[in-house]
């Protein structure tokens, strides 16, 4: 069975579109991790801050988007089939 943790690049090929999954072979349960935007300029990440800590929720959440390269498709299907069974 496949365990333990498995990484996945985005197609696009930015190294900060990167999934982490971890596989828990005893629990039967696949955990993930994901990192998909970052502010890079200082006064956007204080105007974010401020709008976080006011409570500011935009009506359609905070959305990013990652691709699976079709090389990963057949590894991430193994690795859901291995939890089914």
């Amino acid at each position: 069975m496949l365990d333990g943790t498995h990484y996945f690049e985005c197609r696009c090929g930015s190294d900060e579109h990167t999934v982490r999954f971890i596989v828990d072979k005893e629990e039967g349960e696949i955990y993930t991790s994901i990192f998909l935007s970052q502010h890079r300029s200082i006064l956007k990440r204080i105007f974010v801050g401020i709008k976080y800590v006011l409570g500011y929720r935009c009506s359609h959440g905070h959305w990013g988007n990652w691709i699976l390269a079709e090389d990963d498709a057949k590894r991430l299907r193994d690795m859901c089939e291995e939890i089914i069974k």
